[in-house]
This record gives C-alpha cells, sequence and structure tokens, in this order.
C-alpha cells in the first residue's frame, strides 16, 4: 500500500525545528524576545542583561525529565525545559550569533565602544526535533546538551 493514498494530506517539514514550533502557547519568551528583536551588535548589550538575569531564574527553575509517551516520538525520559532554560538558551544562541559575525579585534574595538565588559558565558543549548506520527500528528520535543556550550567575549 502507498503512504501518499493513506495520507494523502501529510506534507513533511523541511524547516528547521525551532522554539517557534516547540513553544506554541503565548509565554514570556516571547515578550523578552519580542523586546529584543533581531540579534545584532546594536542590543548585544540587551541581550547579555536579559542572558544574565535569566540564567539565575534558570538555576532557580530548572526543567524536568518525565516519563515521555514513545509512541508518540518521545523519549523513555524525556525533558521537558523551564521557559528560563529556554530563554537562556536562545540568548545565548544569539550572543554566539553576534560575536562569530565579527573577528576578535572587531570585537575588542564594539566592546570598548558600547562599554561591554569582557567576560565568559556558559549555557546548555536547547535543541528541538519533530516526529510525524501518522495518523496522531506532528509532536515537538526539546533536548538539553549534555555539555555547556561557552562564549568568552
Amino acid at each position: 500500500m502507498n503512504e501518499k493514498n493513506m495520507f494523502p494530506d501529510y506534507q513533511p517539514k523541511i524547516t528547521p525545528d525551532t522554539i517557534e514550533d516547540y513553544l506554541r502557547k503565548p509565554s514570556n519568551v516571547y515578550k523578552v524576545l519580542g523586546v529584543i528583536g533581531e540579534p545584532s551588535i546594536n542590543n548585544l548589550k540587551t541581550i547579555i542583561t536579559y542572558f544574565l538575569k535569566y540564567k539565575k531564574a534558570a538555576e532557580n527553575n530548572p526543567g524536568s525529565t518525565q516519563k515521555g509517551n514513545i509512541a508518540i516520538g518521545a523519549d523513555e525520559d524525556q525533558y521537558y525545559p523551564s521557559e528560563d532554560e529556554l530563554l537562556v538558551s536562545e540568548l545565548g544562541k544569539y550572543i554566539l550569533q553576534v560575536t562569530e559575525s565579527y573577528s576578535k579585534q572587531q570585537m575588542k574595538t564594539i566592546k570598548l565602544k558600547n562599554q561591554i565588559e569582557s567576560q565568559r558565558f556558559s549555557y546548555h543549548e536547547i535543541t528541538f526535533r519533530h516526529v510525524d506520527v501518522m495518523g496522531s500528528g506532528r509532536f515537538f520535543y526539546a533536548e538539553k546538551a549534555h555539555m555547556e556550550t561557552v562564549i568568552e567575549l
């Protein structure tokens, strides 16, 4: 039997899985990211400020591992991050994206100009994946990296 005949409306997801796929309800995550806007050198100081704020919050409010529903693609022990952890991960990705766009010398100049102190950032990146379960739908899951991402600024 041909899958196209069994599930004629099925469309595979061809875009990367992101926080927008995983976190569909209104949340503080979107409010904070909306205040920041697109990551750029012009708002690096703001990104750092929010990162440091939510890093402390995430340490006090970690996510948890729960028994996952394997039938719909979850891990046996599925990790569910807190909103604070999601924010730290996204903000960390922003910092990394901005800093990797410039050479070390350019970053040194930018830090002086914007009064940004040299510092070290570390966080556990949260990545996302989806599973298409025919007849049930598309499900999104978060995964927390075991190793911390470290950024030297």
